[in-house]
């Protein structure tokens, strides 16, 4: 499974649309109900290459129209490794006794 990563615009989140919950610890704490989709063709901005969205995703009876609910842009993560594949460390050399190692 990949990672995504990116940002959101918190001022244009709708206010209506986050919620007042009253949690088990007894705070009250707001919370907002996001969609994640993935785009049907990737946007490339400058360097970034962003394959999924997220929106709010207000209940069909609570949407508004000409409200945008788009909140940001997601990419996928690609880690690179740091350490060389197995397959590399089998077909490096092997160390002689009279390498200088640091140890």
């Amino acid at each position: 499974m990949s990672s995504l990563f990116g940002s959101i615009c918190l001022s244009d989140i709708p206010r209506e649309q986050m919620k007042k919950v009253m949690c088990k610890d007894g705070k009250e704490r707001i919370f907002l109900n996001i969609w994640v989709g993935e785009r049907k063709e990737p946007a490339t901005f400058g360097s970034n290459t962003y394959t999924h969205y997220v929106s709010c995703s207000p209940k069909k009876e609570e949407r508004k129209d000409g409200v945008n609910y788009f909140l940001g842009d997601l990419q996928t993560y690609n880690p690179q490794p740091s350490a060389p594949s197995m397959e590399q460390v089998d077909s490096a050399p092997s160390v002689s006794p009279d390498d200088n190692l640091p140890f």
